[in-house]
């Protein structure tokens, strides 16, 4: 047997990876672009005509197993690869019915006229028979934005319970009901191999795909849906879904586990910093912990190294303890050179290194999430500010900083674009040292906002919506600066600050969501907002703008290069979180929803899958993997490839 290259095609550039891929140029040469019939060691001579077989069942007569997919159709045959990473944004998981993927690729390519981007094989080979780049027939009106793959697995065991008990069809197999759409299903599982191969080509994946994210369809916060989506919901969706989601005629891939999948790529849900101690061999980060009783000690914790010291920068007003100015985040003190960790898995996409002001270290990181919070998505935004250098690291840098080419060619001091996937629970840097000359100690910055608020949706959410963008970069709102402003003069002093935070009153003041423009931008400008209010009084014109140069404009980021980028908005208008109380609810939301998920499906429930019901084999006229759209013209064929690489999102594009 053929050695697996490990090579992966798309956009016809092949990229190394860490998966076992034979890919389409290489033997066996199972390419399904080629519109003839093409023997394979099942079908050694297939009853063909010369020059393919024209198939006519849907909806007229044809030999191409592919087409080009809509939104990138304005580029022909050779689109560039950047439109091609930004376009694809689902994987759906099928299981064949078959007995190897040699027999999978026949019944494709020369019984029906169908193909798959990835074919996975008992023994876990996964071969690639299409570039990504192009639109498979696998998933019917879902094949425009996604890539499919099928399993090598017979999937009924109830029907066939000796199917793989003489090892003609591969190795013996475990069982395993799985209820689908109601119905409780006795199936075979998939080898050790091919879940490991699975895993490898979806972190191979994670590097290639920004769009992709190792997401799955929830019936509740990281509880995995059985069920079929609502249509417009499975358009919308992003990320590994499976061939029964689409569509309530399918039960493939039966009982594909998503949310074990989907763990193995994000890794472990963790805090940024331990609240106290640090790594070690017992608890090298400081995971999530699986007790609600656990996991409330630990916010508590990590409150109390922000607000019980009471001088740090507070959410949602006080940077270092004073005035009214708007604070995204908060200030988190710890011990210099301590690890700083991803909580969720996302992408890095903006960072900077080598860059100190007056109030010492302007280094960060910023990272993008796109998660599933049941049936809902969430995209949001982490920074982590004040770090020290990591460029200048020996001891165990960030695995981030080593790999990236775009970092390697960035140039320190400033901010460098960048698109590295990051699990959750990956080091991402190390406390730094901020501060003005009286509050300078080791310490970092943290802060959560989004685009959009997050949790309007969420039934019982304590979060409050505060819209502060009439008052610029101070806050206006009466119900923040009441609660602290004890001498009613309109300002807020440090010892207010320091009294309000140092209460632990703060119950309310920790779910504000404050809606305002983000203290990383240059505009408004700092020096005309600090000259206006009453707060900055004391201080005289030149004293404000040397105050500005020194101390705010060496720390900013934000511009309209980084956020078209980061698809951030270019005001800086966004909505912010106080990123513990984030931690600890959207946590929380995962532990109450795995408390209350239904009984898994039971072997003795098991019964023959419904007639009308089938896998990829039984559906011999392809009707659920070719649709009738797969050569019709889309809207975003018009979008430009700075759009779809920005993710422009507009209601004409359906998906």
């Amino acid at each position: 047997m053929r050695k697996p290259s490990g090579i992966l095609i798309i956009a016809g550039q092949p990229i190394k990876v860490e998966a076992p891929i034979i890919n389409f140029r290489e033997p066996p040469f199972w390419d399904a672009t080629r519109e003839v019939c093409q023997p394979t060691a099942t079908d050694p001579a297939p009853a063909c005509k010369p020059g393919g077989v024209p198939y006519g069942k849907l909806p007229r007569p044809y030999t191409k197993r592919y087409s080009t997919r809509p939104m990138l159709r304005r580029y022909g045959m050779n689109p560039p690869i950047e439109a091609v990473k930004a376009a694809i944004k689902q994987f759906v998981i099928h299981h064949d019915g078959c007995s190897s993927a040699d027999m999978c690729f026949s019944v494709l390519q020369n019984e029906r006229g169908l193909s798959c981007h990835f074919l996975i094989d008992n023994d876990g080979t996964i071969y690639q028979t299409i570039d990504l780049a192009l639109m498979a027939y696998h998933a019917a009106e879902w094949n425009t934005a996604s890539i499919g793959v099928e399993f090598c697995n017979r999937g009924d065991a109830k029907k066939e319970p000796n199917y793989y008990s003489s090892g003609k069809y591969g190795p013996k197999r475990d069982v395993k009901p799985c209820k689908i759409n109601g119905h409780t299903i006795l199936a075979f599982d998939f080898t050790p191999q091919q879940k490991e191969s699975m895993v490898n080509l979806g972190r191979a994946l994670q590097r290639i795909l920004p769009n992709l994210p190792a997401e799955f369809p929830q019936s509740s916060a990281g509880v995995q849906s059985w069920d079929t989506m609502p249509t417009n919901a499975s358009f919308r969706f992003s990320g590994y879904i499976g061939h029964y989601h689409l569509t309530q005629q399918k039960w493939d891939p039966g009982p594909f586990d998503f949310k074990d999948f989907c763990r193995k790529l994000r890794g472990a849900l963790c805090f940024p910093v331990f609240a106290s101690g640090g790594p070690t061999q017992q608890q090298p980060i400081p995971a999530v912990p699986q007790n609600p009783d656990d996991l409330k000690q630990q916010v508590k914790e990590l409150y109390k190294a922000n607000e019980a010291r009471a001088d740090g920068g507070f959410f949602p007003v006080g940077p270092w303890g004073e005035h009214r100015l708007w604070h995204g985040g908060v200030h988190i003190v710890g011990r210099q050179d301590d690890p700083v960790y991803a909580p969720f898995p996302g992408r890095l996409v903006a960072a900077r290194m080598s860059a100190t002001s007056a109030i010492g270290s302007n280094n960060f990181v910023l990272l993008r999430h796109d998660m599933s919070l049941g049936t809902s998505r969430v995209q949001f935004y982490s920074l982590y500010m004040h770090l020290s250098d990591e460029s200048k690291r020996t001891d165990k840098p960030a695995e981030w900083i080593t790999k990236s080419e775009a970092w390697k060619k960035a140039r320190l001091g400033e901010v460098a674009l960048l698109d590295e996937p990051i699990e959750a629970g990956a080091l991402i840097g190390h406390v730094g040292t901020a501060g003005p000359a009286d509050l300078s100690k080791a310490q970092i910055h943290v802060e959560f906002f989004a685009n959009a608020e997050l949790f309007t949706d969420v039934p019982g959410s304590p979060w409050v919506l505060i819209d502060g963008t009439s008052g610029g970069r101070f806050s206006d709102s009466s119900q923040i600066n009441d609660a602290i402003d004890q001498d009613k003069d309109g300002t807020l002093s440090r010892p207010e600050l320091q009294q309000f935070y140092g209460s632990g009153n703060l119950d309310q003041a920790r779910y504000f969501v404050t809606l305002h423009v983000s203290e990383w931008t240059a505009e408004p400008s700092w020096s005309d907002a600090l000259r206006v209010p009453k707060d900055f009084k004391k201080y005289k014109p030149a004293e404000i703008d040397a105050m500005v140069a020194d101390q705010i404009t060496p720390g900013l980021w934000w511009d309209a290069r980084v956020a078209s980028h980061c698809k951030l908005p270019h005001d800086g208008v966004v909505y912010h979180y106080h990123p513990i109380a984030f931690l600890g609810w959207f946590n929380q939301q995962l532990l109450d929803a795995a408390a209350t998920a239904g009984p898994a499906a039971k072997i003795d429930d098991a019964k023959e899958v419904p007639k009308g019901i089938t896998d990829d084999f039984g559906d011999v006229n392809g009707s659920s993997m070719r649709s009738a759209a797969d050569t019709s013209e889309d809207p975003c064929n018009q979008l430009t490839l700075q759009e779809l690489v920005q993710g422009f999102d507009a209601p004409e594009c359906g998906q």
